[in-house]
């Protein structure tokens, strides 16, 4: 009986190994862009639990009874309703740009507000609208002499960005870009580096500043895990582009 001999024919492209080639550019930018987005994943959990915790204060603060105002006001007194008595220091108002509410443009005031025991609170006393000129400002009706004001202290949740420098005006009132704090506070010792706001029905507020706004985690987890998986994707990708089949033998 006669055998058949089997030949097996081997292509140069099953035959050749794949090699590790990545190439130092690549590297370069896997290096870069990595920790990059992780980075950004673990922000946003740290955001996440930041807002757990705000959520938590939330309802749990709101329905107390107002307080004295605390000593030095951290993020531990959160949505803390306080009662402050004081004036509103005269002509010291603070105008924050760009803020629609029911689709019209307007702003948040913001005013100085001297209390009995020396301190100036910077008072969100809500919104007013924006006249139809820009280089019209609104009146800013203020009460006169003492004052009794319950408002809730606001926690610090980030600035806005910005897309072109905020130069602020020497005299007053000032129209700003954004409500930052820290710059509000910065060359007087005795503002107080925190945001209140007034409460409706309180001398002096406009259309309240809102307080019921939605502190819910969730969001900051979906956010961190597009983050995450966009450093796996980039991974992957960088391993089979370093997998590659290594080039044709030069001819003799």
């Amino acid at each position: 009986m006669r055998s058949r001999s089997q030949v097996v024919i081997r292509s140069p492209e099953t035959s050749r190994a794949r090699s590790w080639r990545p190439g130092w550019k690549m590297t370069l930018f896997v290096a870069l862009m990595l920790p990059v987005v992780l980075g950004l994943s673990v922000w946003q959990l740290q955001r996440a639990a930041e807002k757990s915790g705000y959520e938590a204060a939330y309802y749990d603060r709101l329905g107390m009874l107002p307080d004295s105002p605390p000593a030095r006001p951290g993020p531990g007194h959160a949505f803390m309703r306080i009662r402050l008595r004081g004036e509103f220091v005269e002509g010291r108002h603070y105008l924050v740009d760009n803020q629609v509410r029911q689709g019209r443009p307007g702003y948040w005031i913001v005013s100085e507000f001297l209390a009995t025991d020396g301190r100036r609170w910077l008072v969100n006393r809500g919104w007013l609208p924006a006249p139809q000129t820009r280089e019209e400002l609104p009146p800013l009706p203020t009460p006169d002499g003492s004052v009794d004001l319950v408002a809730v202290v606001w926690p610090d949740t980030g600035l806005v960005p910005l897309l072109a420098p905020d130069p602020w005006p020497e005299g007053w009132p000032r129209r700003v870009q954004r409500l930052d704090v820290a710059r509000m506070a910065a060359n007087d010792p005795a503002v107080v580096p925190v945001e209140v706001r007034l409460e409706p029905g309180q001398p002096g507020v406009y259309a309240p500043a809102p307080v019921d706004v939605d502190f819910s985690p969730q969001r900051h987890y979906g956010y961190a895990f597009q983050w995450f998986a966009l450093g796996v994707a980039l991974l992957i990708g960088y391993l089979i582009f370093a997998l590659r089949q290594p080039s044709e033998p030069n001819e003799q």
